[in-house]
């Protein structure tokens, strides 16, 4: 388990989001934050129509939380953490999607800690 302050971190980056869906990420390497990032749904990137076509979503261009914190990203991490909060800051599910799962797994990160309705859950991937 990751401590409290990195999942109120992620709480946090997701309600700074400007974007109508808030979703936030923080990608960390040995439990330090190395970088976070939100979705906005007014930019994309290379890496996410690369990724979205990969995933046969080739529409979903719009930049993914955790996509971006990939492109911000300048080490390797082993693991992530994605939040999404509603406009009433209740937590939303945050599984990463299609796209998102396959930028993750390529990336090699390994730890995947996202939000449910009633908090958070943890995934190990291989």
């Amino acid at each position: 388990m990751l401590s409290s302050s990195i999942y109120d971190l992620a709480v946090e980056t997701a309600r700074s989001s400007p974007s109508k869906k808030k979703v936030g990420a923080l990608l960390l390497n040995k439990n330090k934050v190395v970088t976070t990032a939100t979705n906005l749904e007014t930019k994309s990137h290379p890496l996410q129509a690369f990724f979205a076509n990969r995933a046969g979503l080739p529409e979903k261009i719009y930049l993914h939380a955790e996509i971006s914190a990939l492109v911000r990203c300048k080490e390797e991490c082993d693991t992530i953490v994605v939040a999404r909060v509603n406009n009433q800051g209740k937590l939303r599910s945050s599984r990463p999607c299609p796209i998102c799962q396959l930028a993750i797994k390529e990336a090699e990160i390994a730890n995947i800690h996202y939000t449910t309705d009633d908090g958070f859950l943890y995934e190990y991937k291989t």
